[in-house]
């Protein structure tokens, strides 16, 4: 693929991995900085894209500025942390580095207060260091025990750690959303209503489904917004029409899933119920198994099994006032991973072969050269 100034418009689509753009980009460190650090953004949800990753900061800043900034020094650290100890250069490229610390830069900053608070940014700081640590340490063991990826186990470990401990820091700054708390027994009294918060008037009409599933999409991460959510979902679809496609599905099975078991409407209606469903259906149901009628339905039984995991994992975690974070899609998306092998039904996709479910579909690997629009390591 030509790189030269005189390349033709084709040659820098924003569709797919956007290789060309990549080997343009290589020619300032940079400029090959940021769009690592973007396409970090976009591997949350499997989309090795700098459109995509830009997209979606943007949608972290429509839900808050200070989200959007925490994300953003989260994710600049965990990159740089890949760079200074010397991780794969691919897969620095390829944002897999980046990932795991824009969650930890998001989470932290919702669940520590107050904003814009000096020591919260230096726990963002520490955290973000060490999901890049834990992060290379999970794949290597994933890959040779298992040749599956880690997924954002290490964002969710530090994460906890740091929650879990910042109960007991005077220094912990922990915010009002971690408040443990006895376990209580609510079956049969729970309102299923969809409601933005508890006192406010009935949704159960379009507008509070529309909510549900697009605030499902913003809420992995950590905005609570509609519009945020309609912003993600353009970003994927930059990236992959199958990956958007798959993601509103999940997100929509998330929300089913709630109402059918009768789970809170208040928290179903802010997408609590929607967001590891989502990036669960999406990674089955294209990126992680080439996609067929098969691969899609089981695209969305693993959106149903992230979201029952949602209930029992937020459940469990109701004493230290956790959050569940993204575990169910984790556990979930393993779950159905591990079947690689054992059906002659589905077709895995190799980690280092993952890029997008379209080229999946059409059996494209990309040649030498193209290695940043691939998974060098798993996400």
């Amino acid at each position: 693929m030509s790189t030269s100034a005189g390349a033709s418009p084709q040659a820098l689509s924003i569709n797919g991995t956007m290789p060309a753009w990549a080997e343009r980009a290589d020619g300032n460190p940079l400029l090959a900085f940021v769009d690592s650090c973007l396409r970090g953004v976009g591997q949350v949800c499997f989309m090795n894209n700098p459109v995509t990753g830009l997209l979606i900061l943007v949608a972290m800043f429509v839900g808050e500025a200070w989200l959007g900034f925490a994300g953003a020094l989260g994710l600049a650290v965990s990159t740089l942390t890949a760079i200074w100890i010397g991780m794969d250069r691919g897969a620095i490229r390829a944002g897999l580095f980046g990932f795991n610390g824009v969650l930890v830069g998001a989470g932290l900053s919702l669940f520590l207060q107050p904003d814009w608070d000096a020591l919260v940014m230096v726990w963002i700081v520490v955290g973000s260091f060490f999901s890049t640590i834990l992060h290379a340490a999970l794949a290597n063991v994933f890959i040779g025990a298992w040749a599956v990826p880690p997924f954002t186990l290490a964002f969710n470990f530090i994460t906890l750690i740091f929650l879990i401990g910042a109960l007991n820091f005077a220094n912990g700054r922990v915010g009002g959303l971690v408040a443990p708390a006895d376990a209580p027994l609510t079956s049969g009294s729970v309102s299923n209503t969809l409601r933005s918060a508890a006192d406010a008037a009935t949704a159960n009409n379009i507008e509070g489904v529309l909510n549900a599933i697009f605030r499902g999409i913003s809420q992995l991460f950590f905005a609570n917004s509609i519009v945020a959510g309609i912003i993600i979902i353009a970003g994927i679809a930059v990236c992959s029409r199958i990956a958007a496609i798959f993601a509103l599905v999940g997100s929509t099975v998330g929300m089913l899933t709630g109402l059918a078991l009768g789970a809170n409407g208040v928290a179903i209606y802010n997408g609590l119920w929607g967001f590891n469903s989502f990036d669960a259906a999406l990674a089955v149901g294209g990126v992680l198994f080439v996609l067929t009628w098969r691969s899609g339905l089981l695209a969305v039984a693993c959106a149903v099994l992230a979201a029952l995991l949602f209930g029992a994992i937020a459940s469990l975690f109701v004493p230290w006032g956790l959050p569940a974070l993204t575990l169910p899609f984790v556990f979930a998306t393993l779950a159905f991973v591990l079947l690689k092998g054992a059906s002659s039904e589905l077709e895995p996709v190799a980690v280092e072969d993952i890029t997008t479910p379209e080229e999946h579909l059409t059996g494209r690997r990309a040649p030498a050269g193209e290695d940043v629009g691939r998974v060098a390591v798993p996400t």
